[in-house]
């Protein structure tokens, strides 16, 4: 495998991370599961066809794990917004309620 073939490999890799970060970040989890799928696919293939260069391995790993810690911080954020929502309209739901059940 040539490096330039590595490069480009790489870098479609990176594009794939910063779609499924843009999935999660606009709830589309259906697409992001699809694109998780085919990153799965390509780091397999290029780990596969790179197995003596593993400077450039080390490289993807850590830009790999950096993405998907990213995309945890973004759904974490999502999940803790929509509990934060819940919590408010539960609490405006028992103010309204309140001077009825009294």
């Amino acid at each position: 495998m040539s490096l330039a073939h590595l490069e480009l490999q790489t870098a479609e890799i990176g594009k794939i991370n910063e779609a499924i970060i843009n999935c999660v970040a606009s709830q589309d989890i259906d697409r992001a599961i699809g694109l998780a799928i085919e990153r799965q696919k390509a780091l397999s293939e290029i780990v596969q066809l790179a197995k003596n260069n593993e400077h450039k391995l080390a490289t993807l790993a850590e830009e790999t794990l950096s993405s998907i810690s990213e995309e945890q911080l973004v759904l974490k954020s999502h999940a803790s917004k929509k509990r934060n929502d819940y919590l408010v309209r539960k609490s405006a739901i028992k103010a309204y309620l309140a001077p009825i059940a009294a």
